[in-house]
């Protein structure tokens, strides 16, 4: 079972991405714990919140084409070059118009200084060429060597602010020094790409190969738009109603989950070229692995939130200072929104597999509308209440998701009910009952869910393996 495990493709691109991405927030997390102990609250917000708008300059800018563009090579190779450098130009006039945009909202609702708006675009021009070449290796389904890069610079970054003295540490150098090492990771993404030999075929007319990928993109691009108040806004809700310091516990909180996200996230990168092959060539087979692989992937991702919710008061108390201490709850919140969202974005991977662009737009409609006035109020309670209106409102969500998701592909989830019961047991009892319990009992809790999840695993597979 172990040797038939570790040469399926799937497994080995999924840890690579996962063992690359948990190092690389491990040392991130590092990192922050440097930063966290010069910087105060508010310089700490501050300094997440230009990322923050950076990222949301990013994702907009993207046009939807991350997917289409995985899925195009994954399907055709040699449609490589042209997605790269016309997908790379595409994206850059989308940023500059996106730019002016900013500076209006700022003007109006926005605080930043005109040195902030600058680092602002620069972090988002730069990450657009950085996530662009990414992508051309998952395309390839060659994931090893983005995990190498990645987890390279991530390192270098945690020497670079651990051997310069504190004193040099404020918001402004951060930034430059941030922005320096991505522009330098973006040659070497591009340099090993061209190495290995994965920039294939022609580049076809700018113009026709834009109206080609937007053709494509354009329902995830909508998606984008309408998932953004519960994305990339979050920032902006709290930067209106609150203030930076709980910009700065909410992004902190955001961060420490960063490992479990990376997992889940990575997993379904890892999964989502295979699935769309799989699809055209063997439809069986495709409903095969949903139906008996989503209770697995709900497995560890709401083992991993019960694990991390239990022992999340004893990581801030060792590693943060004293005045981080009020985002212990927003990020035991966090997490569970993160298993939450997760299991949104498997079902919208496989509507993206099977073609249904069309479809995750409407379920994305559907949850903004719902949402969003949510979020919007809970904000002006600061970082805690928004983190919890986001738990609330896509737990309720699921209800109307399950039903899309059954009505479209009719693929029956192997132990669905059993899954969703779990999740709301180590919610409950992690949360709310393990609150105040010693560590010393916490640890026993962890090692009956771990022993339990073990043996409805091994039991699951022996049943497979008998029939």
């Amino acid at each position: 079972m172990i040797k038939k495990i570790f040469q399926n493709t799937v497994f080995r691109n999924f840890s690579y991405l996962t063992i690359g991405s948990i190092l690389s927030q491990l040392i991130s997390l590092l990192t922050v714990l440097k930063i966290t102990q010069i910087l105060h609250p508010d310089d700490y917000g501050l300094y997440t919140f230009m990322i923050a708008q950076g990222t949301l300059l990013l994702t907009v800018g993207d046009l939807g084409i991350r997917n289409i563009v995985i899925r195009s090579i994954a399907r055709d190779p040699s449609r490589s070059r042209d997605l790269i450098y016309n997908g790379a130009l595409l994206r850059t006039l989308a940023l500059l118009v996106l730019g002016g945009c900013y500076m209006v909202y700022n003007y109006f609702l926005g605080n930043l200084q005109a040195e902030e708006l600058l680092f602002v675009f620069l972090f988002a021009l730069i990450s657009c060429f950085g996530k662009l070449f990414e992508t051309a290796f998952l395309g390839h389904q060659k994931m090893l060597p983005p995990s190498v890069i990645n987890l390279s610079f991530s390192i270098l970054w945690f020497l670079w602010i651990f051997l310069l003295p504190a004193s040099t540490l404020n918001v402004a150098f951060l930034f430059y020094s941030f922005l320096a090492l991505n522009l330098l990771k973006n040659l070497v993404f591009h340099f090993v790409l061209r190495k290995q030999g994965l920039i294939l075929g022609k580049m076809n007319n700018f113009f026709a190969s834009s109206h080609s990928l937007l053709k494509e993109s354009w329902p995830y691009l909508a998606l984008v738009l309408v998932m953004l108040p519960y994305t990339k806004l979050t920032n902006n809700f709290l930067d209106i109603h609150s203030t930076r310091e709980e910009i700065g516990y909410f992004n902190l909180s955001e961060r420490l989950t960063g490992p479990i996200a990376f997992v889940l996230d990575f997993g379904l990168v890892a999964i989502f070229p295979n699935l769309s092959a799989l699809w055209v060539s063997n439809k069986t087979k495709f409903r095969n692995y949903i139906s008996a692989g989503f209770k697995y992937y709900m497995l560890l991702g709401m083992l991993l939130c019960f694990l991390f919710t239990l022992f999340a008061k004893e990581l801030f108390g060792l590693i943060f200072p004293e005045s981080y201490l009020p985002a212990v709850l927003v990020c035991q919140l966090q997490v569970w929104y993160l298993f939450l969202t997760s299991v949104d974005s498997l079902i919208g991977t496989i509507f993206g597999a099977t073609d249904n662009e069309k479809k995750i737009l409407r379920l994305g409609i559907v949850n903004s509308l719902f949402s969003t006035p949510i979020l919007f109020f809970s904000s002006q309670y600061g970082a805690l209440g928004l983190a919890s209106g986001m738990v609330f409102s896509f737990a309720f969500f699921q209800l109307y998701l399950w039903y899309v998701f059954g009505k479209t592909l009719h693929v029956a989830i192997e132990d669905r009910g059993l899954m969703w019961l779990s999740a709301a047991v180590l919610f409950v009892t992690s949360y709310y009952v393990a609150s105040d319990l010693h560590v010393g009992y916490k640890a026993v809790m962890a090692t009956a869910a771990l022993l339990l999840t073990g043996m409805y695993f091994f039991k699951n597979y022996t049943l497979a393996k008998s029939t």
